[in-house]
């Protein structure tokens, strides 16, 4: 069975694809909101629960609102196109 046919029994817009930008690198995410966790996932591959790795998320021409911050346990509404810059830094 094809993707298309898959999808046909879904509700529309649950699993849209979107083009999204993490850290200059075109990614591809299906749902219509993001985590923060998401998108350090996207960026770094992993996300690591450490009281000495800081995460930092921040975003540009978004759905709701153009630009912004995300912190620990956050989401936003994606649209296509939408840029995401995460840093990692380690306070150790």
């Amino acid at each position: 069975m094809n993707n298309s046919a898959e999808h046909k029994n879904e509700a529309p817009g649950q699993n849209k694809e979107f083009t999204i930008i993490v850290n200059g690198r075109e990614k591809t995410f299906s749902g219509k909101e993001i985590s923060f966790r998401q998108v350090v996932e996207l960026a770094f591959g992993t996300y690591e629960e450490n009281e000495n790795i800081v995460y930092t998320v921040s975003y540009s021409k978004g759905e709701d609102k153009k630009e912004g911050t995300m912190t620990k346990g956050t989401t936003v509404k994606v649209k296509a196109g939408m840029i995401f810059n995460v840093t990692r830094t380690d306070k150790s």
